[in-house]
């Protein structure tokens, strides 16, 4: 990393998740005892946080942490992360959706299990002292040879049914089908989706299911409605239950867990010490990619997926960021329509990332706050700033090249890139047409005549009568009625006055200096 940097970390994260961290050269802070006072005190010149699902993280301590580039949440939720005052900011926003999935799908299976053998009554009778064997054997059942219903797209589901499968049963997710046909119905939803289902399963789902069903719920309170669910075991209708809590879910007025017979179990985040250290590491990970200017693959705040094409494309940002400045500054200001053209092997690849930071490039410095492939989308759509993408996949010149076209004050501005070696080194190639050679650098010079004998050695002259250093140059000759295109970096800029005279004195048709 180009700087130190640091996280806070405000949960009991796993050692290793720790240690992976500071082998990244950042420097980690624990505060998993500190207050909400305490963080806002701290926070500002943070650069990550790793919040539990206990803390909250609101728009005034993302404002706080003006710094702050990421914010790790170990599990799923991200319930008390304000994500719009993040996106707006430019925060990625990662979890770890995954981290659990075992350990919950282990749980859901072990659920599925004590239902099948009526584990709650037997419990029952065998702390009252009383032994009956013929009851149980009344109430339970083998599970192989019946059927699994799986109701909701849950992170368990996968796994489960790998688990059920291997026990000889016969798995469900036709939501058409599960209620009258399984013996076994396990209720799986993401935390995201819980509060739009409440009663997903209700009076009447219960009323389609067959009779002695065996029923657990894995998902947020009231998703199953518990009145419903407490009737049908009253009824029969439901022969055993089990149900994950969460904390908070324990009201002793609720009929479900007052119940007798309901089997409860702690709703698992990290609660398994390898749920934990997976967790953890995954965490520390996604935080760690983020501060390299890596791309998080569990970014949830993110408008795209690149699970695939990450590693590919992610080193081009920097790039396209680069080419989003030049055509403005080119083009003498603000634009609004974007034509962006990947060649060469950038027509196999999800390019959007590409285009994020080309949108980046363009509107930085246009508000305030940061720009980043984060919020590029929101900020463009906001400023009606539109983007198109087309690919060239035959390109005899470049094996990969990035050209972005706009038209602002000035008129019509095209700007072409590459990268060069294994560490990716932004290489300008062509500008308004013409074929130039030059690295871009903080401050860069455009200049556009007719191509003349001195036109060279003015500007030089001229530059060094004012002190002002050439560092590269490069010059693309135009043909025909084509203006010839010289680009040069120097060691520092120009102001408007100078380029002014370098433009009237050199008999310039144009003259621009960018700053990259």
């Amino acid at each position: 990393m180009s700087e130190n940097k640091r996280v806070i970390v405000l949960e009991e994260l796993a050692p290793e998740g720790l240690e992976l961290l500071r082998g990244d050269g950042i420097q980690v802070e624990t505060g998993a005892g500190w207050d909400a006072d305490e963080l806002l005190r701290r926070i500002p010149g943070c650069h990550g946080l790793i919040a539990g699902p206990a803390h909250a993280v609101s728009a005034e301590l993302l404002r706080a942490g003006g710094d702050l580039q990421v914010v790790g949440r170990t599990g799923a939720s991200v319930a008390n992360i304000d994500i719009a005052e993040a996106t707006r900011r430019g925060i990625v926003v990662a979890t770890t959706p995954q981290s659990n999935a075992i350990s919950a799908a282990e749980q859901a299976l072990a659920l599925v299990l004590a239902c099948a053998g009526d584990a709650a009554a037997s419990q029952a009778d065998l702390r009252a002292g009383t032994w009956a064997p013929a009851k149980w054997a009344q109430s339970s059942v083998e599970v192989r040879g019946r059927t699994l219903g799986i109701v909701g797209p849950g992170q368990v589901a996968a796994l489960l049914t790998e688990g059920a499968l291997a026990l000889g049963m016969d798995v469900l997710d036709d939501s058409g089908r599960i209620y009258a046909e399984a013996d076994f119905i396990v209720v799986d939803l993401p935390e995201a989706g819980a509060e739009a289902t409440p009663g997903l399963v209700g009076e009447r789902e219960l009323a389609q299911m067959k009779q002695g069903v065996r029923l657990v719920s894995l998902a947020p309170a009231g998703v199953v409605d518990p009145a419903a669910w407490v009737r049908a075991i009253a009824s029969g209708k439901v022969a055993a239950s089990a149900l994950t809590v969460r904390q908070g879910d324990l009201d002793a007025g609720d009929p479900l867990i007052a119940r007798a017979g309901v089997i409860l179990a702690p709703h698992l985040e990290e609660s398994t010490v390898d749920a934990r250290l997976r967790a953890g590491l995954m965490i520390a990970g996604q935080v760690a990619a983020v501060l390299r200017g890596e791309f998080a693959s569990n970014a949830v705040n993110v408008p795209l997926t690149l699970v695939d094409d990450a590693a590919e494309l992610m080193p081009y940002l920097g790039l396209c960021a680069q080419l989003g400045r030049l055509v403005v500054g080119l083009g003498g200001g603000a634009v609004t329509e974007l034509d962006i053209t990947y060649g060469g092997s950038f027509a196999y690849f999800d390019t959007r990332i590409l285009t994020l930071g080309v949108l980046e490039g363009v509107l930085a410095g246009q508000g305030e706050g940061s720009v980043n492939y984060v919020n590029a989308a929101s900020l463009a759509e906001a400023r009606g700033l539109t983007a198109s993408e087309t690919t060239q996949s035959e390109l005899p010149d470049f094996p990969r090249l990035i050209t972005v076209s706009a038209t602002g004050p000035r008129g019509p501005v095209t700007v072409s890139g590459t990268s060069l070696g294994p560490e990716h080194k932004s290489r300008l190639v062509r500008v308004f047409g013409e074929d130039i050679d030059i690295d871009p650098a903080p401050h860069m010079l455009f200049l556009r005549y007719v191509d003349a004998p001195g036109v060279g050695g003015a500007v030089g002259t001229m530059l060094g009568v004012w002190g002002v250093n050439i560092a590269h140059m490069s010059v693309g000759r135009g043909t025909g009625e084509r203006e010839s295109v010289m680009a040069l970096t120097l060691d520092e800029p120009l102001d408007e006055s100078q380029l002014d005279q370098l433009v009237e004195r050199c008999v310039l048709s144009f003259g621009a200096g960018v700053e990259l």
